[in-house]
């Protein structure tokens, strides 16, 4: 993994200068009211930044967010690109030459979709909910560089909803925006956070495919993405030389998920 392929989601900013000093220097940083479930911050404070600047937009918004998000634009221009998730960031941005990363968590699953939205933005990032030949498949077929997801733990679903509030209130529990919550059929366990734009759910497990990196063209990609999701600075930097022991799992490098419509035998 080349270092200037690797991009990192910023959860402190006094981090970037110790990532700086070990050779990173591409950085994703989600925005303060218009991204959900990472450490934000306010475009002000990221525009003078000595570093590869992304900015992480995942929200899903209504008339009033695309209003308000119309007021940033100008400042945009500062940045490297930018990753979204909602087309209506696309609508409001694709005029206004700036790199535009196509990120919808369980969209991009096959080389016929990337490539339609490849001819209209910078890149795209691969869903992790596919097998290393199905990474390696799309890789080889895709029009252009993309973007793949190697550390963090996942993002398995996002609601508008307040869904912890509306629990705690329920039931009467003191309140929380953040909680781990046990699946007990499974006994999967789930991270989950809620802010004023909603709730989002993460397996809260360590994903990572580090040891899969050399099955797939490095030509074909343009990132590296890592979300260090609470680990520091050396340890991401351990993980990324494949020195890690923090336990993890590889998601559905090995088997096919069984949510989708298809014939089981």
């Amino acid at each position: 993994m080349k270092k200037n392929k690797v991009l990192i989601n910023i959860e402190n900013l006094e981090d970037i200068d110790n990532y700086k000093k070990i050779g990173y220097n591409n950085f994703l940083f989600a925005v303060d009211k218009f991204s959900i479930g990472y450490n934000s911050f306010i475009i002000e404070d990221l525009i003078n930044l000595d570093c590869n600047k992304y900015l992480l937009i995942n929200r899903i918004f209504d008339n009033n967010d695309i209003q308000e998000f119309k007021s940033l634009i100008p400042n945009l221009h500062f940045f490297d690109g930018i990753f979204f998730e909602d087309i209506g960031v696309y609508n409001l941005l694709k005029d206004e030459g700036i790199n535009l990363i196509w990120n919808q968590s369980h969209f991009a699953t096959n080389y016929s979709s990337i490539n339609y939205w490849l001819e209209y933005v910078f890149s795209a990032v691969i869903s992790n909910e596919l097998t290393s030949n199905e990474v390696s498949d799309i890789l080889n077929k895709t029009n252009k560089p993309l973007v793949l997801n190697v550390f963090g733990k996942n993002p398995v679903m996002y609601s508008r909803r307040s869904l912890l509030s509306n629990f705690n209130t329920y039931y009467s529990v003191k309140m929380r925006n953040k909680a781990v919550i046990k699946d007990k059929v499974t006994d999967n366990e789930f991270l989950s956070i809620e802010d004023d734009n909603g709730t989002i759910f993460f397996d809260n497990n360590y994903f990572n495919i580090v040891n899969y990196l050399d099955n797939f063209n490095d030509n074909n990609i343009l990132f590296y993405l890592i979300y260090p999701k609470d680990v520091d600075v050396e340890e991401i930097n351990n993980i990324i030389n494949n020195k890690s022991t923090i336990k993890y799992k590889d998601g559905f490098m090995n088997k096919k998920t069984i949510y989708k419509l298809e014939v089981m035998k």
